[in-house]
C-alpha cells in the first residue's frame, strides 16, 4: 500500500531522531579510562657521568695540575762561575798576584729519588774549565787555565727547594804561559762543594753554587773557590 507524501516525511524525521539517539547513547555509554599521553622529545643523551653518588651523577671537581716526578731521570747541567785563588805560586821576588777569573762546567748525571724521604743521589761526570789572570811582582802578566775532568755525586733533600752537597774527583791540568811553570802541569784535581736548586717548572731546574777547587801538579797545588749559578734540563 503507497504511502502518503505526508506520511513519508514523517518516516524520515523518525528515522533521523532514531540515528541521533543511538549515536548519542554510544558517546554516553564508551568507557571513561582514555587520556591523553604525555610525549617526552630529548636531544642527544648528556655525556656519561664520571661518578655516581648520593642518589644522583655529579661530575668530578677540577682537580689541580701536579707533575710526579719519576723515580729515576738524566740531568744535563751547566754551570756558570766567577772563581777567586786561593794560594800564588812563588816567583822570582816574590809571590804572584792573581787577579781572579771565570769559568764554567758541563755535567751529565743520573738522578735517583727515595720515596717518602725526599733524598735525591746523583752520579755524574763531566768537564770543568776555569781561566784566571795572573801578575808577578814585576807586573808581568800571566794567565791561567785550568782544565778538570771530573766524575762524582750530588747529594739533594725537598721537593721544591732542594739544597745538595757534592764532591769530585778527576784529572786536572793547567795550560799557562808563565816562563817560571816547569815540569809536569797536570795531576790529580778534586772539588767540594754546596748548591741549592728551586724546582717549579717541570724538567727545569735552577740554582747557585760554591765550590772550592784544587789541581795537584809537581809546581804547585792551585787552589781556587767558585761561586756561580747553574741551570739543569731534566729528562
Amino acid at each position: 500500500m503507497a504511502l502518503s507524501r505526508s506520511s513519508r516525511r514523517i518516516a524520515q524525521a523518525l528515522v533521523g531522531v532514531g540515528v541521533s539517539a543511538l549515536a548519542f547513547a554510544g558517546i554516553m555509554l564508551a568507557p571513561r579510562t582514555a587520556h591523553a599521553q604525555r610525549v617526552y622529545v630529548y636531544s642527544s643523551r648528556p655525556a656519561p657521568p664520571v661518578y655516581y653518588g648520593g642518589g644522583g651523577y655529579y661530575a668530578r671537581p677540577a682537580q689541580p695540575y701536579y707533575y710526579q716526578e719519576p723515580m729515576y731521570q738524566t740531568q744535563l747541567g751547566f754551570d756558570l762561575e766567577g772563581v777567586a785563588p786561593l794560594n800564588a805560586p812563588s816567583v822570582a821576588g816574590g809571590p804572584a798576584a792573581i787577579g781572579g777569573g771565570a769559568g764554567f762546567k758541563v755535567r751529565v748525571g743520573e738522578e735517583m729519588r727515595f720515596p717518602g724521604s725526599g733524598v735525591r743521589l746523583t752520579p755524574e761526570v763531566g768537564y770543568a774549565y776555569d781561566h784566571m789572570w795572573a801578575a808577578d811582582n814585576l807586573g808581568d802578566g800571566y794567565d791561567w787555565s785550568m782544565n778538570r775532568l771530573f766524575a762524582g755525586a750530588r747529594l739533594g733533600f725537598g721537593r721544591i727547594l732542594v739544597p745538595s752537597v757534592y764532591a769530585h774527583v778527576g784529572y786536572g791540568w793547567r795550560q799557562t804561559n808563565a816562563v817560571y811553570v816547569t815540569g809536569q802541569n797536570g795531576g790529580l784535581a778534586f772539588d767540594v762543594g754546596g748548591a741549592i736548586d728551586l724546582r717549579v717548572v717541570p724538567h727545569v731546574g735552577f740554582g747557585v753554587h760554591l765550590e772550592y777547587s784544587q789541581i795537584t801538579t809537581d809546581v804547585d797545588q792551585p787552589q781556587w773557590l767558585a761561586i756561580g749559578a747553574h741551570a739543569d734540563l731534566i729528562f
